[in-house]
């Protein structure tokens, strides 16, 4: 073997060399570039979580979860307990991009078979922004 052959076989062997690295070094950023995308998505998903945006309004809130009942109307009419009626309507939301219900007064009386209403009460209850309910509380005759 001469020098020029010699030197062509030590070109083709570095150029196989550097090509096996190149690929693997390919690989390894794809992957890294992955890693680094489901990273992003992850801290986005617990940034939102923990940002204070609850999908469910209360006058009080609570970071993990919240179950408050509060009041909205009253006439100021005493109701005997005897004839004191209680109608609910509720609406759900799954994640803050979901929501579906009736949380209206008029289909809380219809609820409850209620022809005067004497007052209105809001309940609202959430789960790690995961699942929220509000509803309406209507009492009467």
């Amino acid at each position: 073997m001469n020098y020029e052959q010699s030197e062509n076989v030590l070109t083709k062997q570095f150029q196989d060399i550097n090509s096996q690295k190149y690929a693997k070094t390919r690989k390894i950023n794809r992957r890294n570039e992955v890693m680094r995308t489901c990273s992003m998505l992850g801290l986005m998903i617990v940034a939102f979580g923990l940002s204070g945006c609850m999908i469910v309004d209360s006058p009080i809130k609570g970071i993990l979860g919240t179950e408050v009942i509060w009041g909205d109307m009253a006439t100021g009419k005493n109701v005997s307990d005897s004839s004191s009626k209680e109608g609910k309507a509720c609406a759900q939301s799954i994640l803050g991009l979901l929501a579906r219900g009736d949380a209206s007064v008029r289909k809380a009386k219809e609820n409850g078979n209620i022809t005067e209403v004497t007052s209105v009460d809001h309940s609202a209850r959430n789960l790690l922004n995961i699942v929220g309910e509000w509803c309406t509380i209507v009492k009467g005759h």
